[in-house]
């Protein structure tokens, strides 16, 4: 016995005497770190002694054995990790106790300030990592919203002066259409435009309530789910409109009435501008009671004047807070005889009564005050009428007044341009200069003022009132001299009482397109605050009747991409209120920016292809109508709809009947016309290759021979394709076959049984190509048969020959998968033990042979070569 198998058994002895000893059965195993390492040591020293793979393998198993893996073992030890002490780290170069404490304290202060430094440098690159993360979220929000031209960015901005034009821009939570959840603001828009379509064509069809207001409806849509933030609303803008039409509507005017027209538009916007004074006035006098001193009294006098008391509190004593009031003043200098009631009596208000009574749509109110306003140094003059008089005269019929007293006005004005006193700052001059030049239409006066006193006109809506008032639209008028479009007056204090042309003659008419020259010289920039508020800039276009350059505005301007869903329906209300046939756009200033209402409606539309095309199809209608209708724009967008859409049973009403329940029947509601434009469209599909368009207009079209030819030359190409298997494109193609093989079952002409044999015999093919797939071929011989161009016996090869000329081309282009497939199936029937059976196949093949020559030139050599192989099988 060798030593190492003695070892091992006194090992085997040792553990059994464990065993026994233990009461559990399990023996007892106690090892520590140093008998480990022993037993390592001994191991490999042994082994590295003796240098045998034996001796390696017999350690391992010792340890094993012991409980221990060696590998694990080894990888322990290698990752054996020393903690050093204080001393090993900070070496005591000195005996001193207080120099080892300081060289700890300076160790110490370093080890803080390099963690410090690495807290900072890893808050850095984590403030740096969010600051890409969110410049790249920026970046690809930017590059989707030029990508998608109607998605939107929040922004933000502030209102203009003391009164606010109303909104700014606000994200559009609302989603794309195409599989993704819409937005609930986009979903009430286009709520508000099917019942819109609905209506109209009830009224077509000479039914149906009435139309609802299309501003109303999209404004309270609007209102309902925008972001109510204190900056501008769009939902504002949808007020100003209807505020803007509101006149027009009122009375049924209609585009085609011309300057009337115009006019009640201008007379809409004055109003809409009027009503936000008053309201802001009331809000003014409401925060300074104590100064307003407004009283209940119920007369609306004692608003204007309570709101100048707050106004001009900074000027002094005023004539409406002087003891006793201004109506006690007014009748102690009348008695008196003066002319002037502004020295005892505090700073006279009177002027600034009338432009404010004005100004805030009070014209009772204006016209009170002018009882007070009689200027003596015109006494006598303009017809020898009182201010009050000459004030109720142009608050009746403005350009009647001009045409009757404008010559006089404007010399009026011309006068007190001369007196004018600019350091004096007096309200008099000032408010009656304005109220002058409004009467008078005389837009230079109004810029003169403006220059010498710009604090007159505080905000954007006062300075496009005062504007508005001005514009002259009657065609006698703005005969009379050339508009001014730029304010560009050179009036000064030595002006001639004549250079404002010369006695007798009036103001030059200041028209509605000096109007929008002046206001578009600044540029969208200056009127929204650099972009912050592109609201504003839109509602300058909309009192200035600027409409198209405002949809332009709102849906090319990357300063209002938050807008571009309310843009397309903005657009489309003003469709419907026939607002855009009102062309009151200035020509001369061009559109800012290239704009198509038609294909950016379309281009909207198609947002709904892939989720819902009657939605889809109520926009594409809509970009027909505001192309100019008629069939070939609506023919254009149909057939784009159909071929992307694929949903010719929503879009056409099943296919079966003429367009009956379908989409369409909503826009084009005359089946006659219908029909035109299916079969209108169907050619084009023909010619642009869509023969699934083609196929399904035709039939809603009612022409089903033209829809089962291209039927014919579909499924023909399936057959081929499929190898005769019923797929779902082959299922419709046979179902739609078959409608229309019954809708002409009747017609006489040869022409369509031909097409409807034609279909038949491709059901036939279809059938032997899935048979000979399946390896039936006895059905296949069967099939064959019922082929009546196919010869069974030499009698007929030559009228079969003449058959197969005859055939529809999409039959004889399956003509070489018939032969090869009756070649196949008759050698795999040649088996047969029937010998009667075997003299028909052999018959039948000969046939083959001679009805293949020269037979048609679709016919492949492989067909030859094929046919010609059978034939050698029965030789």
């Amino acid at each position: 016995m060798t030593p190492e198998q003695t070892d091992w058994l006194s090992l085997v002895h040792q553990t059994n005497d464990l065993v026994a000893q233990d009461r559990h059965g399990y023996p007892k195993v106690q090892r520590d770190l140093t008998g480990l390492l022993l037993s390592s040591q001994s191991a490999r020293a042994r082994t590295s002694r003796v240098r045998s793979q034996d001796e390696q393998a017999a350690a391992t198993r010792l340890l094993a054995m012991q409980g221990f893996d060696a590998g694990r073992l080894n990888q322990d030890v290698a990752m054996l990790e020393l903690q050093p002490t204080l001393e090993d780290v900070f070496h005591a170069d000195t005996t001193s106790v207080e120099d080892y404490l300081q060289q700890i304290q300076d160790m110490t202060i370093l080890t803080a300030i390099q963690e410090a430094q690495q807290d900072t440098i890893m808050s850095f690159e984590r403030y740096m990592s969010d600051c890409m993360n969110r410049d790249w979220a920026n970046d690809k929000a930017g590059l989707f919203s030029s990508v998608a031209p109607f998605t939107g960015l929040s922004a933000g901005g502030s209102a203009l002066g003391g009164l606010s034009f109303g909104s700014v821009a606000r994200g559009d939570t609302g989603a794309f259409a195409g599989g993704a959840k819409l937005g609930p603001q986009e979903q009430a828009y286009v709520a508000v435009v099917k019942q819109l379509t609905a209506a109209a064509a009830a009224a077509a069809a000479g039914g149906g309530a009435a139309q609802p207001d299309p501003i109303t409806a999209f404004g309270a849509a609007c209102e309902q789910y925008e972001d109510k933030s204190p900056d501008t609303l769009m939902s504002n803008c949808w007020k100003l409109l209807g505020d803007i039409l509101s006149i027009a509507q009122g009375k049924g005017a209609t585009p085609a009435q011309g300057t009337g027209y115009v006019e009640m538009l201008l007379q809409g916007g004055r109003n809409h501008l009027q009503s936000g004074f008053a309201a802001h006035m009331r809000s003014v006098v409401s925060r300074h009671r104590s100064t307003a001193q407004r009283g209940a009294d119920p007369d609306p006098l004692r608003d204007v004047q309570a709101y100048l008391a707050v106004k001009f509190r900074d000027k002094g004593l005023l004539d409406i807070t002087a003891p006793g009031g201004v109506d006690t003043t007014w009748a102690q200098f009348r008695d008196k005889g003066l002319l002037d009631i502004t020295a005892p009596g505090g700073v006279d208000t009177t002027w600034a009564q009338v432009y404010y009574g004005l100004r805030s749509g009070m014209h009772d109110v204006a016209l009170r005050a002018a009882e007070r306003a009689l200027d003596f140094s015109q006494r006598g003059a303009a017809g020898g009428g009182s201010v009050k008089q000459l004030l109720q005269a142009w608050l009746g019929n403005a350009a009647g007044f001009r045409s009757s007293h404008g010559a006089r006005m404007v010399q009026e004005c011309e006068r007190l341009l001369q007196s004018y006193n600019q350091k004096q700052g007096q309200l008099k001059q000032d408010y009656q200069l304005l109220v002058y030049a409004l009467m008078a239409g005389d837009s230079r006066s109004v810029d003169t003022l403006f220059k010498l006193s710009p604090g007159l006109f505080p905000t954007m809506e006062d300075y496009i009132w005062v504007k508005l008032s001005l514009v002259n639209t009657a065609p006698a008028a703005a005969g009379a001299g050339s508009s001014l479009g730029g304010g560009s007056s050179s009036w000064g204090g030595s002006m001639s009482p004549s250079s404002g042309g010369g006695l007798g003659q009036g103001a030059p008419a200041y028209t509605l397109a000096a109007l929008q020259a002046e206001l578009n010289r600044w540029g969208p920039k200056y009127y929204s605050k650099d972009g912050a508020e592109p609201l504003l800039f839109l509602t300058v276009l909309l009192l200035s009747l600027q409409f198209k350059r405002g949809l332009a505005f709102l849906l090319k301007s990357d300063m209002a991409k938050a807008y571009r869903l309310d843009g397309i329906h903005l657009a489309l209300a003003l469709h419907f209120t026939g607002v855009l046939a009102c062309n009151t756009d200035d020509p001369a200033a061009g559109a800012p920016l290239d704009l198509s209402l038609p294909d950016a409606v379309a281009s909207f539309g198609r947002r709904y292809v892939a989720s819902d095309s009657s939605t889809a199809l109520q926009y594409y209608m809509l970009a027909a109508e505001l192309a100019g209708g008629g069939v070939k724009e609506q023919g254009k967008l149909f057939r784009e709809l159909l071929v992307q859409s694929k949903d010719y049973g929503t879009l056409l009403g099943g296919g079966g009947a003429l367009g009956s329940g379908g989409a369409i029947q909503q826009f084009v509601p005359d089946p006659k016309q219908r029909a035109n434009l299916f079969e209108s469209v169907a050619y084009d599909c023909q010619i642009n290759q869509q023969p699934d368009e083609a196929r399904e207009l035709f039939m809603a079209a009612q022409k089903p021979r033209a829809a089962l030819r291209i039927i014919n030359q579909q499924l023909s190409a399936a057959i081929h394709a499929s190898k005769g298997a019923v797929t779902e494109s082959v299922a419709v193609l046979l179902s739609r076959g078959q409608a229309a093989v019954e809708a002409i079952a009747a017609a006489p002409d040869p022409t369509s049984r031909r097409d409807a044999e034609a279909f038949q015999q491709l059901q036939l093919i279809r059938q032997m190509v899935e048979l000979a797939g399946q390896g039936q071929w006895d059905k296949v011989l069967q099939a064959s048969s019922q082929l009546s161009f196919i010869p069974t016996e030499k009698a007929r090869i030559e009228v079969c020959k003449l058959e197969v000329r005859q055939l529809d081309d999409s039959v004889r282009e399956r003509m070489s998968d018939v032969l090869q497939i009756l070649a196949a199936a008759i050698s795999q029937a040649k088996s047969s033990p029937d010998s009667r059976m075997l003299s028909m196949l052999r018959e039948r093949v000969a046939c083959l042979k001679v009805f293949v020559l020269d037979l048609d030139p679709s016919i492949t050599p492989q067909v030859y070569e094929r046919i010609n192989a059978c034939v050698r099988e029965f030789s």
